[in-house]
């Protein structure tokens, strides 16, 4: 990893986008709040309304940040500066995407280890063809809607936190991705069946592990692609698959990549990451990660 370049003060392009993107989670929330809608168990499906608030959520920080940048820039240059055009070569880059889909899974693998040896999770057999063909499908479809969060998280917002230091603003930034979903998070939408004073503070840390991998993914290729593309392997396969593998029900909070098991896997990754920066910021020669701008 190398240097990233940013340029100009980040506070007055950060604030609106923090303070438009929050209102927007709560504000698409407001219906599940009405209905009185909670999620109370692991088994319980997300009914139709639920489903439809949470993808409206998941626009809020793209739509924010393409508006915030094309305001100042225009249109072209929010492709740019977002990171939509391929900053790489596309063979490279491939490649980067393909990596980046294994990356949750492998620590989903990790923790889930330490959750059998805990007690906690029950791993019964291998995924099959029809298993794995279903959630393919609900990935690609899905893929708009992670662009919708990686766009504003990783192609707006962490350019201007790296301004206040690499390390810094790659925890910040996960700990806002974690706040962020406080909406859902209080309504059992990642920790059914536990109370919100629980499931919140494990929710932010736990954002704060997979969203510092998440960014990192994204100053190594300079394109919010293949941070899409993590995002979507932790929520439509490692997710899923934790469940499907299983023996018996599984409780996210215990197990699954979302867990606290998985967050030793998680905390030796992100310190991987920062000794490599380390390493690699006393030897320019071994290379630069792209650079990334702030409009």
């Amino acid at each position: 990893m190398n240097r990233t370049n940013t340029a100009g003060n980040s506070l007055p392009g950060l604030i609106p986008f923090l303070a438009i993107s929050f209102a927007g989670a709560w504000i698409t929330m407001i219906p599940l709040w009405v209905e009185g809608l909670r999620r109370t168990d692991a088994a319980q499906q997300t009914p139709p309304l639920a489903a439809l608030c949470m993808i409206l959520m998941m626009l809020v920080p793209a739509l924010t940040a393409l508006g915030l940048t094309a305001r100042r820039m225009g249109a072209r240059g929010a492709v740019r500066v977002l990171g939509l055009a391929r900053a790489t070569p596309w063979r490279h880059e491939l490649r980067c995407v393909a990596a980046a889909l294994t990356v949750p899974l492998g620590l989903t693998a990790a923790g889930l280890a330490v959750a059998t040896l805990a007690g906690w999770y029950v791993p019964a057999h291998l995924p099959g063809p029809g298993t794995i063909a279903p959630l393919v499908l609900s990935a690609l479809v899905s893929v708009p809607l992670y662009f919708g969060e990686e766009l504003g998280w990783q192609g707006y917002m962490l350019p201007r936190l790296l301004r206040h230091g690499r390390t810094r603003g790659l925890l910040v930034g996960g700990a806002i991705w974690g706040a962020w979903h406080v909406p859902m998070t209080a309504l059992g939408g990642s920790y059914p069946g536990h109370p919100a004073l629980l499931g919140i503070p494990v929710a932010v840390v736990t954002a704060m592990l997979f969203g510092t991998v998440i960014a990192s993914v994204r100053l190594v290729t300079g394109s919010v692609w293949a941070a899409v593309a993590a995002h979507v392997s932790l929520n439509e396969f490692a997710l899923p698959l934790t469940r499907h593998i299983s023996g018996a029900l599984v409780d996210p909070l215990l197990a699954g990549p979302l867990s606290i098991s998985t967050w030793p896997a998680s905390a030796l990754a992100v310190l991987g990451i920062w000794l490599t920066h380390r390493r690699r910021a006393g030897h320019p020669a071994l290379g630069d990660d792209a650079a990334i701008n702030v409009a």
